[in-house]
């Protein structure tokens, strides 16, 4: 779900008179300004933010527009306080994103980026184009979006089933095919005062790091991302009326499932988000239920994700990131799997951010021993000349695992990997 621009008031003078009477005519009769609320999408994934590389967060309180979110009452809802339809227009934004990424052990998959082996790719050309149901707390609109990408990185988003499932075009050196299509959201919405109905298929509001290139800090996913669903298709209801609090409840059919439900998933997802300042940040997500039905046996599983964010000052981000699943097939092997991690970032300048990113993880599956790994990711964000276009991003990995899972013959238990990107936003 960060990075926000901000909006500074002069002061005018020579007021003109229809202004003046304005002003005046606000001070007796208590009149308010006209604030704008952008209602909170399902992953806020289509948040317009500049690409400065401080984390995506869940809790962020900006508007897919980059306005804020006013400070909600429990006043009476009259017809005054309508909103003003500020946000009858659709934002179009997007990225092309693409760079180098590879391993110390000369394996063709390093099992960490989608880059198919050894050498560059075009991990994305990401277009969205979308529109907040907006009503200031009080009255009725409508919003919605739909996005569309190409390249590595569109396995990340497509469905298991239905959908853009069979989107995949293009080979790497081995003949498998790497390249493809993939719709990640395509959903609508309505607000009614400070409740926002949202249905279709979304982006998942699991977790800290977010699916698009330009909205996370590094090249490379954490171990945390990977373990938790992109996106998710059903429907979810907010209610944003209190300040500083908002909460969603919802319906989705399993887990990267798109349109298509034949196989009978049916999982509730919960999201509670709490910001009792500008410098803190509580966020608690949840799913439980039928996961899928395979045809073999029914999936039965739950999901919980925390994230605790704490901005001290403009320059400093400290994240930590807790996962837990447990997933439990009726007649087959289940496995429960716990990942903790440490997100810090440094706005050094204008043009330098500097990052670390820790995790740990412990796999166990049922009747098996646990694997445990270790993640540690150092990089940077170097913007030419303070660009908010353009970012350069290189980075060093080092990952570790007390079974042999790396090398192109699964004999190595630790390996390094470079990586360096490029991300153009438009």
């Amino acid at each position: 779900m960060k990075k926000h621009g901000k909006v500074s008031f002069k002061k005018r003078l020579a007021l003109p008179a229809s202004v003046l009477a304005a002003i005046i005519a606000s001070e007796v009769f208590g009149t308010e300004s006209p604030v704008v609320y952008v209602a909170q999408l399902p992953a806020n994934e289509n948040q317009d933010v500049a690409p400065s590389p401080e984390p995506v967060q869940q809790t962020s309180t900006e508007t897919p527009g980059g306005s804020r979110k006013p400070e909600q009452s429990f006043e009476s809802c009259y017809a005054e306080r309508a909103q003003p339809r500020c946000a009858d227009v659709f934002n179009i934004n997007g990225y092309v994103n693409g760079g180098y990424f590879g391993n110390t052990l000369g394996a063709d998959s390093n099992m960490i980026n989608t880059n198919s082996d050894r050498g560059g790719a075009l991990n994305g050309a990401f277009v969205s184009l979308s529109k907040g149901a907006a009503t200031n707390g009080c009255g009725v609109d409508w919003g919605g979006g739909v996005d569309f990408m190409f390249g590595e990185d569109s396995r990340l988003f497509r469905v298991e089933r239905g959908l853009d499932e069979g989107w995949f075009t293009g080979h790497n050196r081995a003949g498998a095919p790497t390249y493809g299509f993939a719709m990640p959201q395509a959903y609508g919405a309505i607000a009614v005062n400070n409740w926002t109905f949202t249905g279709g298929h979304f982006f998942s509001p699991f977790g800290y790091e977010s699916g698009r290139a330009d909205k996370r800090f590094f090249y490379s996913r954490g171990l945390a991302y990977d373990a938790l669903p992109s996106t998710l298709t059903g429907g979810l209801l907010t209610y944003s009326g209190i300040e500083n609090v908002s909460a969603t409840v919802g319906l989705v059919n399993g887990i990267n499932q798109g349109f298509d439900n034949s196989l009978g998933g049916s999982l509730f997802a919960g999201n509670f988000v709490l910001t009792p300042s500008d410098q803190v940040s509580f966020t608690y997500t949840v799913g439980a239920g039928d996961v899928m039905d395979n045809s073999v046996s029914q999936i039965y599983g739950c999901i919980h994700t925390w994230v605790v964010e704490v901005k001290p000052d403009d320059r400093w981000t400290f994240a930590t990131v807790g996962v837990y699943e447990d997933v439990q097939p009726v007649g087959a092997v289940g496995f429960t799997e716990a990942i903790i991690g440490q997100h810090i970032y440094y706005k050094a300048s204008d043009c330098w951010k500097v990052g670390t990113r820790a995790e740990w993880g412990r796999f166990k599956a049922t009747g098996l021993d646990s694997t445990n790994d270790f993640g540690i990711t150092l990089g940077a964000n170097w913007s030419p000349a303070g660009s908010e276009n353009l970012s350069i991003r290189p980075e060093i990995r080092y990952d570790s695992c007390n079974a042999m899972k790396f090398a192109n013959d699964w004999s190595k238990k630790s390996q390094f990997c470079l990586g360096v990107d490029a991300v153009a936003k438009f």
